[in-house]
């Protein structure tokens, strides 16, 4: 369950080397070893995986579900992209697969795209080699049973309510250093840690 006065936002424009170690130690803060299991949950970028490795050794990893679910799409479209009825018959089975968990299901008919013809041999392989990389990563059955999120809808509204209503209005430019000054003052808002924040300035 979600406590929707709970959620906290940490941020910067940096290498995801800094960025771990920004997101361990608010991990920290929150209580993360207090945690009877930890969870990190991304769109399946390697960077994001290296740091789960790196910062939060051990914790379950799971790739958002809505993020797989476009890698399916992308075969769909490259091999019954001219066949809509086809093309939505075949992506509600590849869905209904994926929710339950069924990652090697979805792999096995992927590669059967390989033989079609017209069919985008490439975009099939590629997409094919994503799902295995990452099939641990999507046990969405077991991960729901569990209690865990498969979504990363929270940490996506997140990116637009911090940044994106502050940083990205029309005509507005920023050097990296003015804008992670900001992005610090609205975690701190948007965190409920504002009086926090003048408290330990005015203790430096």
């Amino acid at each position: 369950m979600r406590d929707e006065e709970s959620t906290s936002y940490t941020g910067a424009i940096e290498q995801a080397e800094a960025f771990g170690q920004r997101i361990y130690q608010e991990a920290r803060r929150r209580g993360m070893y207090r945690a009877g299991e930890v969870c990190v949950l991304g769109d399946g970028a390697s960077w994001i995986w290296n740091i789960a490795d790196e910062q939060f050794y051990g914790a379950i990893q799971i790739v958002d579900l809505y993020h797989a679910r476009e890698h399916y799409w992308k075969v769909a479209k490259a091999c019954f992209g001219q066949n809509n009825e086809r093309l939505h018959q075949w992506t509600e089975e590849r869905c209904r697969e994926l929710d339950d968990g069924k990652v090697e299901e979805v792999i096995k008919v992927i590669n059967q795209c390989l033989s079609l013809p017209g069919g985008d041999r490439a975009i099939c392989e590629k997409e094919s080699g994503y799902f295995e990389k990452d099939k641990k990563r999507m046990r969405y059955a077991d991960f729901r049973r569990r209690g865990f999120f498969v979504g990363s809808g929270v940490l996506e509204a997140g990116c637009r309510t911090v940044i994106g209503q502050r940083l990205k209005q029309s005509g507005m430019h920023w050097t990296v250093r003015g804008a992670n000054s900001i992005i610090a003052l609205r975690c701190c808002i948007m965190s409920n840690r504002w009086e926090d924040f003048w408290e330990n300035r005015a203790a430096a």
